[in-house]
């Protein structure tokens, strides 16, 4: 199985030097999704299938397509907050080591690792109709849902532990000669190729809000997109991740909200708060100190808050260098403890990690690139249909990795599907720009039904 694993992966590396932008983004989303972070080709520096495929896409589209490689690079919507994430890791990494150390290529590294899914889908979206590319992505959707039931029948993850064995070298929990079964007594986890349940779920909220727009979209299409959203619904309950159902449902009534009139929003608002105040007080005593949510206790979480702010006491403003969390407090382990040995978890929020690793600069500067995709999206929901759903995504998502943080690289699904939507808005304001017209992508003869 290993030889079919390592020609798949030559295979879909081959498909992306042979095929156009639209191709060879399906073929990152497809090898992103499929080859977990736990598998690596060279171990120190660490270079996994995921990498291989997104430094291929940028080598490629550099000399296939320079003119837009260019553009999406120096003119891309997001190089304000990009920019000063940037400075955040080199200062980080001069203030604790100096420029030439292993802290800056931990910077350098993560830059790339981080926000380059945010710049290929860019790319991509600049030149693709986003509801066409959608399209094009539902067998591979589909094939992911199926997946994610077939390892709760079986009670076992085949592809998870073949794929892992195919590659020189494995940094992952579990063992791969053992049945993998994550279930638990009281919930069901599958986690498919990804290293965790939880970045399971990241992929399955992004790609449900991804579709969720298009539901009423009529066309020969509507049928597979009501199967991929039923499908993806499904799995979300069936990997276990309760911020993943929370986030997507999060993300559904944030869409509906802003598509009705005035007074119901005035009407919903005012019932959600006087209801939110109404069951805040029982929520707080149930998550207060139930040790069965583990990191869903507040006590747990408050913990792990303390641990954070006393970790940067010496240096609150740029932390203590790129990387200091998973190279110097986990190390080889997967949980935190204090200086009383109290356990601490995986210090799921990016929160915890980034006051740890870059300070409060880091953290001002990652949710200000969030905040900033988030205005752009919101701001272009009414005239670019195709992507009326994007600002709902992008909230549920930063919420997402807010809770529970990026285990297993899981903000790269998010960023994938962002930022073609981000790239979108590229496309057409650069055919504004030219028509000396607004943006919009409405046809003249589109009718109200046809759109998202």
């Amino acid at each position: 199985m290993s030889i079919v694993v390592l020609l798949f992966f030559f295979g879909l590396l081959a498909y992306m030097f042979l095929t156009d932008t639209q191709g060879r983004f399906l073929a990152l989303i497809m090898g992103t999704v499929l080859f977990p972070t736990t598998a690596l080709i060279i171990k120190n520096p660490s270079v996994s299938p995921q990498h291989i495929f997104l430094y291929a896409f940028f080598f490629i589209e550099f000399f296939k397509d320079r003119g837009n490689f260019n553009k999406s690079i120096f003119n891309n919507l997001l190089v304000v907050p990009i920019g000063i994430s940037v400075i955040s890791y080199i200062f980080t990494a001069i203030y604790n080591s100096g420029i030439a150390s292993k802290d800056m290529y931990y910077g350098i590294r993560d830059v790339i690792d981080s926000f380059g899914y945010i710049y290929a889908a860019f790319i991509c979206g600049r030149q693709v109709d986003v509801y066409e590319f959608a399209k094009k992505l539902i067998p591979f959707a589909i094939v992911v849902c199926i997946f994610g039931i077939i390892e709760i029948l079986l009670s076992d993850n085949y592809p998870y532990k073949i794929i892992n064995a195919a590659f020189p070298y494995y940094e992952g929990s579990r063992d791969l000669n053992a049945t993998m079964n994550l279930t638990e007594h009281w919930r069901f986890r599958t986690c498919f190729t990804t290293k965790h349940p939880t970045a399971f779920g990241t992929l399955l909220m992004s790609m449900f809000l991804f579709y969720a727009p298009y539901f009423k979209k009529v066309g020969v299409e509507h049928k597979k997109i009501i199967l991929v959203l039923a499908l993806l619904a499904l799995n979300l309950f069936l990997c276990g991740s309760r911020t993943a159902m929370l986030c997507a449902a999060f993300g559904v009534g944030l869409y509906i909200y802003f598509k009705l009139k005035p007074f119901m929003k005035v009407l919903i608002a005012g019932v959600f708060i006087f209801s939110f105040s109404a069951m805040l007080a029982i929520l707080l005593q149930n998550f207060k100190t139930n040790t069965e949510h583990g990191g869903s206790s507040l006590d747990f979480r408050t913990s792990q808050l303390l641990f954070s702010v006393a970790t940067i006491y010496n240096s609150p403003i740029l932390g203590n260098g790129n990387k200091y969390t998973s190279h110097v407090i986990f190390a080889e382990d997967s949980r935190a403890s204090d200086s009383s040995g109290n356990d601490l978890g995986g210090l799921e929020s990016i929160v915890f990690s980034l006051l740890i690793d870059r300070g409060f600069f880091g953290l001002f500067s990652y949710y200000l690139l969030l905040i900033w995709m988030f205005v752009l999206l919101f701001r272009y929901r009414e005239k670019l249909h195709r992507i009326s759903g994007g600002f709902a995504l992008i909230a549920s998502g930063s919420l997402f990795l807010t809770l529970s943080g990026t285990i297993g690289n899981s903000s790269s699904f998010l960023f994938l599907f962002t930022g073609l939507q981000l790239g979108y808005i590229s496309q057409y304001k650069q055919i504004a720009y030219e028509n000396n017209t607004d943006v919009s992508d409405a046809e003249p003869d589109e009718s109200s039904g046809d759109e998202s």
